[in-house]
């Protein structure tokens, strides 16, 4: 990730850059004990960092000791997205030697309001990847669609 943090700058001349900022978990429904964030240069298509989170850990359980780093995250499974966006711009500038200015996301996540400020009042802009609005739209259309005629209100 450190190489792909270099080709960024070398590509682009700057220590700026837009990046592509998603979450997944375990199981879906919000109701994981684990999952990651990741943040994908939108010039170069690779990985600049990723933030692994998880509430749970088998050997704590099994009470064996040894040196390891494990629940690294309190909370729902629904905020872990912020979180790790949050922690990944926070260490940005001094791991990867980047700053991510443009935010590029699904559209279902609190993330960017954790991040729009970390370099600065309002530094980092927010843009929507064109293929999640489409799919926002078709799937409200698809629904409303769906509705009886009769429960649609009409518009004067």
């Amino acid at each position: 990730m450190k190489a792909a943090s270099k080709e960024v700058q070398n590509l682009k001349k700057t220590t700026t850059c837009g990046v592509f900022v998603d979450g997944t978990w375990q199981r879906r429904g919000h109701m994981s004990l684990n999952g990651c964030v990741s943040v994908i240069s939108i010039d170069t298509g690779k990985i600049l960092d990723l933030e692994v989170m998880t509430q749970y850990c088998k050997m704590c359980e099994m009470n064996i000791k040894c040196d390891h780093e494990c629940s690294n995250y309190k909370g729902s499974s629904g905020n872990m997205e912020s979180v790790g966006a949050f922690r990944i711009f926070e260490r940005s500038v001094m791991k990867r030697e980047l700053q991510y200015t443009e935010y590029y996301g699904d559209g279902d996540s609190k993330a960017f309001l954790k991040v729009k400020d970390m370099y600065g009042e309002d530094t980092v802009t927010k843009l929507e990847c064109i293929g999640h609005v489409q799919k926002r739209v078709g799937s409200r259309l698809r629904k409303f669609k769906k509705k009886p005629k009769d429960s649609v209100e009409k518009v004067n």
